[in-house]
C-alpha cells in the first residue's frame, strides 16, 4: 500500500465519519423536534384545559352570582342611605368594612383616606358641613368576582350645605365591595365630578 492509497482510505474514513456525524445530528434534531412537538402539544392541551376550566367556572359563577349581585345592590343602597344620615359616622360604621386597607376619595378630597380609623374621623368631621345630602346611584354597572365586587356609574342628588349653599351633585363613582363573613361591605369609594 502506497502513501497515496492510505491517504484516500483516510479521506473516505473521514468522509464516512462526517456523514455518520451529520446523520447523527439529523436524527438528534428530529428527536429534539419530536420532544419540542410533544412539549408544544402538551402546552397547548394544558392551556386549552385551563381556559375551559375558566370558562366553565365563569359560567358557574354567573349562575351562582345572582344572589351576590343582589347582596351588592343591598350594600350599595345601604351606602347611599348612610350618606344621607348626617350623624357622627355611626351609619357609615354599619356598611363599611373595618379594615386597614379600605379607601375613600370623595368629590372634594385632596388625598386618599386609608383605613377605617381615619375614615371614621372623616365622617365625623365632614358630616358637619351638610344640612342635607340626598344622593343616589340610579343605574350602576355591577360585576361580582368571587368575594369582590365593584359598581360604577353616575351618582346624582341634592346637597344643602351648612353655610346655606345648595348644590346639584353629579359625580362619576366607583364603589368596591368585599364579602366578609357572608356580608357585602364597602371597601372603597371614589367619586369625581362629572365632566361638563
Amino acid at each position: 500500500m502506497g502513501l497515496h492509497h492510505l491517504y484516500e482510505v483516510s479521506l473516505k474514513f473521514l468522509h464516512l465519519n462526517r456523514k455518520e456525524e451529520v446523520m447523527n445530528q439529523l436524527v438528534s434534531r428530529k428527536q429534539r423536534k419530536n420532544t419540542m412537538d410533544r412539549r408544544s402539544t402538551f402546552a397547548l392541551i394544558t392551556t386549552a384545559i385551563v381556559w375551559l376550566s375558566i370558562i366553565f367556572d365563569a359560567n358557574s359563577a354567573i349562575a351562582q352570582s345572582a344572589e351576590d349581585i343582589e347582596g351588592v345592590k343591598t350594600a350599595s343602597k345601604g351606602f347611599y342611605a348612610a350618606l344621607a344620615v348626617l350623624d357622627n359616622g355611626e351609619a357609615m360604621d354599619k356598611i363599611w368594612a373595618h379594615t386597614p386597607y379600605i379607601t375613600f376619595v370623595g368629590p372634594r378630597s385632596k388625598s386618599v383616606i386609608v383605613g377605617w380609623d381615619d375614615q371614621k374621623k372623616y365622617w365625623q368631621k365632614n358630616n358637619k358641613l351638610f344640612l342635607q345630602r340626598d344622593v343616589v346611584l340610579p343605574d350602576p354597572q355591577i360585576h361580582v368576582n368571587g368575594n369582590l365586587a365593584w359598581e360604577i356609574g353616575r351618582e346624582a342628588g341634592d346637597v344643602k350645605m351648612s353655610n346655606g349653599g345648595i348644590h346639584r351633585s353629579s359625580h362619576m363613582v366607583t364603589n368596591v365591595y368585599e364579602k366578609i363573613e357572608g356580608r357585602w361591605l364597602i371597601v372603597s369609594h371614589h367619586a369625581q365630578p362629572t365632566p361638563k
